[in-house]
């Protein structure tokens, strides 16, 4: 068989299973199993597939089927414009948290004294830390997880990205053990209800790691405990940027302003136009 011929009984049974990208999900995986960009698939339909190769398309297909994300998969996720390793002991990075990033780069252009130090709770797979010190070069990150297994994997998307030297990684519960203060402090926590937990797609709630994903009751507990712990390691005038979920704006607005520690309380939106980073400043 060619490889539109793949292709197209791949996509057949893709969508009969439920999936809603189903060609584009054929060709990711098939160009993972060949080791091609995807654009080299449209470029020869007619080549014909070694057996041993079609074999891991149909074993890459059949993983598909089961909701396994197409980035488990294929052992790796575009953020930022780097290819980072993922697996399931850390969360997909998605598009929306690009968004974190680009708030603490705007802050750091306008608010940065080098070297400057950001610390990040929570890093999962480092895609934020990884990020911010790719951008920069001025720029040392402390960058924490509870599961030693995700750090893993971010130590080993800086090494992939050549910034392994500016990052240190602690495998840590919060601020549980850090020291000194910082300029800035961002987090992508989980902030998944519990009901909306229950109704999230096969692909999210049976493969990704629930701890990266739930947030409590309304989704906030580690937003309150982000927002009590960052008073004593941000530096007057640092800055305090978590990403958040819709319609939680208003409750974390809220418990910010009742902190008394803190002011310039701003909302940034994704571009859908949800709100999705708020942002406060160190007093």
């Amino acid at each position: 068989m060619t490889v539109r011929e793949h292709l197209t009984a791949a996509a057949a049974v893709l969508k009969e299973a439920g999936m809603d990208t189903c060609r584009l999900d054929a060709e990711v995986l098939l160009a993972h199993v060949l080791r091609v960009e995807r654009q080299e698939l449209l470029l020869r339909p007619h080549l014909e597939l070694a057996e041993e190769a079609a074999e891991r398309f149909r074993q890459a297909v059949a993983r598909r089927c089961g909701h396994e994300p197409v980035a488990y998969i294929v052992g790796e996720k575009e953020f930022w414009s780097l290819s980072l390793l993922v697996n399931r002991h850390v969360l997909i990075p998605r598009p929306d948290t690009e968004n974190l990033v680009e708030e603490a780069l705007r802050f750091i252009s306008s608010h940065g004294l080098p070297p400057f130090r950001i610390l990040e709770i929570g890093t999962g797979s480092g895609a934020v830390s990884v990020a911010l010190a790719a951008a920069r070069e001025d720029i040392r990150v402390t960058a924490t997880d509870i599961s030693a297994d995700a750090l893993e994997v971010a130590m080993a998307n800086a090494a992939r990205c050549g910034v392994a030297g500016r990052i240190d990684f602690i495998c840590c519960s919060l601020f549980d053990g850090l020291s000194g203060t910082f300029d800035m402090i961002v987090s992508n926590p989980p902030y998944i209800t519990d009901d909306e937990f229950a109704e999230l797609p096969e692909d999210v709630r049976g493969y990704e790691p629930a701890a990266a994903l739930r947030g409590g009751p309304d989704g906030l507990g580690f937003h309150r405990e982000i927002i009590a712990g960052a008073v004593g390691r941000l530096r007057p005038g640092g800055l305090l940027a978590m990403e958040m979920g819709a319609g939680q704006r208003p409750a974390l607005e809220e418990t910010l302003r009742a902190a008394a520690a803190y002011d310039r309380v701003q909302c940034r939106r994704d571009y859908a136009g949800m709100d999705r980073v708020i942002l406060a400043r160190r007093i």
